[in-house]
């Protein structure tokens, strides 16, 4: 894969489908959360924890989801970031707050580190690994309460909205790579009514 190659499939189109993706199996398990619980309980007997058994997955689909969808916007911001063959060192972060406040043009900036902050701990934590780095860094929560469901779905829709709109006005990357986009149907949770078609990106 040439530098060329490589910006197109960096492209911040291609990053939304991935987001787009995520986006949709964290729905499809979220629905399926009463088919199977978890529960701890000491040698006494005390339940210490329940939590459904495919939180961690649906958590896990979810915060990937965001950094994706985060760095959609960092490449149409900073299309420079994907070019020379390479992944910019701010791409390379995985830091949901930290990336999206690199961007000036993602929505929700001040409504969305609560949001951010509590995927982050679970990626970096027990949505991923049975620990953190550390005992203090080892987040033990392993539910995924409706609250932070449903503003995960509201910023989603607005992410969904606002990349649709950004597509839709074109994007010039690196290498000459470019891309204009209309869309028909739902991503990100956002609807649009338009037809779907593209001029100069292979990756629609």
């Amino acid at each position: 894969m040439d530098a060329r190659e490589f910006s197109q499939a960096a492209h911040p189109h291609s990053w939304m489908l991935v987001a787009d993706n995520l986006y949709e199996q964290s729905i499809a398990l979220y629905r399926h959360f009463p088919s199977g619980k978890m529960t701890q309980i000491d040698r006494l007997g005390t339940v210490l924890g329940q939590w459904p058994s495919s939180s961690r997955s649906t958590f896990l689909l979810a915060g990937f989801a965001l950094e994706n969808a985060i760095k959609a916007f960092l490449v149409y911001e900073h299309p420079q970031w994907v070019s020379n063959g390479v992944l910019a060192r701010p791409l390379r972060s995985h830091k949901l707050v930290v990336l999206s406040q690199k961007s000036s043009i993602i929505p929700w900036q001040k409504r969305s580190p609560s949001i951010l902050s509590r995927f982050e701990q679970g990626l970096e934590s027990w949505a991923r690994y049975p620990c953190a780095l550390s005992a203090t860094e080892t987040e033990c929560e392993q539910n995924l309460p409706s609250a932070l469901w449903e503003a995960y779905l509201r910023l989603m829709r607005a992410y969904g909205k606002a990349l649709m709109a950004l597509l839709q006005q074109g994007w010039d990357g690196p290498h000459g790579v470019s891309g204009r986009f209309q869309f028909q149907g739902s991503y990100l949770g956002a609807q649009s009514n338009c037809s779907f078609k593209a001029d100069g990106c292979a990756a629609a």
